[in-house]
């Protein structure tokens, strides 16, 4: 019996051609995503323009926000820099090398805070030659935090018994297995307060303010965008827009100024995980971490969903969504 082979081949032919469109639109999809959707520098630095770096999520590590500052002091037609801050502060150190960063920039810097702009993260907008906040902004909380655990019941009750062999009295203070001594206690407090002092002393330099002034609100309360101002802790009350134009106006740059992004080349891994689900992204990345923000406060806030883990140490941070 003669086997007809036309059906078949039309059917092969079909799904060869359907594979085909899918590789070609997959394959335009990803170069777009690798290409970060952006315009290529040689594009837009034809005008004079000015550079906006966004500062989003828990502050933990500074090398990718001072590369990106590095590549618009050296590029000259970049006349000016908008920092966009969208932070509830992070560790200390980190905080620390953008602020220095942002001082000793040769251009005009301004700070733009986004929905969060607090602790360390205003620690950073104080380099800022002028900053602007909306009105609803949660900013301020100047104050530094350690935490501990006290576990010691619950390693009793699981009949757990730890212990440690040190090399002087202050080796393991602040252990979980124990409660604190007056002594540790006392010590921690007076390298929190140090802490707390270089936090102030950033703001008075920054903000032209005088130390008995700011110390009553040097707390850690937190303030509206509104609120801020009337306290001096921001210049004026504006968009991302407002501040874009102000640094224009103090770079000299004429009429509207040309914006430029250094958005990062993704690849397809970020590409996918950009498209996935809130629900998704969390259990992908919930092994062996914790949320610093819960899910409904991140959203709430506007602050970038990051999960990470804090690992022991000095921080800025406003844990008030904690």
């Amino acid at each position: 019996m003669k086997t007809n082979w036309k059906p078949l081949a039309i059917i092969l032919g079909l799904s060869f051609a359907f594979f085909m469109i899918f590789v070609l639109g997959a394959f335009t999809f990803f170069s777009k995503g690798l290409d970060g959707g952006s315009q290529s520098s040689q594009a837009m630095f034809k005008n004079q323009a000015v550079g906006v770096i966004e500062l989003n999520g828990v502050i933990m590590d500074s090398k990718k926000f001072l590369k990106t500052l590095s590549k618009y002091e050296e590029e000259s037609k970049i006349k000016a820099v908008v920092v966009r801050i969208n932070s509830p502060g992070g560790s200390v150190a980190p905080s620390q090398e953008i602020y220095e960063a942002l001082k000793k920039f040769p251009k005009p810097v301004v700070a733009s805070m986004s929905s969060v702009a607090a602790s360390g993260g205003y620690y950073v907008a104080v380099a800022a030659k002028k900053v602007y906040a909306n009105a609803g902004t949660i900013t301020g909380s100047i104050g530094v935090i350690m935490e501990f655990a006290n576990l010691e019941k619950l390693y009793e009750w699981a009949k757990i018994k730890r212990y440690s062999i040190k090399t002087g009295k202050f080796k393991d203070a602040g252990a979980d297995y124990r409660d604190m001594t007056p002594e540790e206690r006392s010590q921690l407090q007076t390298m929190v307060d140090d802490v707390l002092l270089q936090f102030k002393t950033a703001v008075v330099e920054g903000r032209g303010m005088k130390m008995e002034d700011l110390t009553p609100i040097a707390d850690g309360r937190i303030f509206s965008g509104a609120q801020a101002k009337a306290a001096n802790l921001v210049d004026e009350i504006g968009t991302l827009d407002d501040a874009i134009q102000e640094a224009a106006k103090m770079a000299g740059i004429t009429g509207k100024p040309k914006v430029y992004r250094d958005e990062k080349k993704k690849n397809w891994l970020e590409i996918i995980q950009d498209q996935m689900g809130d629900e998704d992204r969390d259990e992908a990345s919930s092994q062996g971490k914790r949320s610093v923000f819960s899910a409904a406060a991140s959203n709430l806030l506007g602050v970038e969903s990051s999960s990470t883990v804090l690992a022991p140490g000095v921080y800025w941070i406003w844990k008030g969504a904690l």
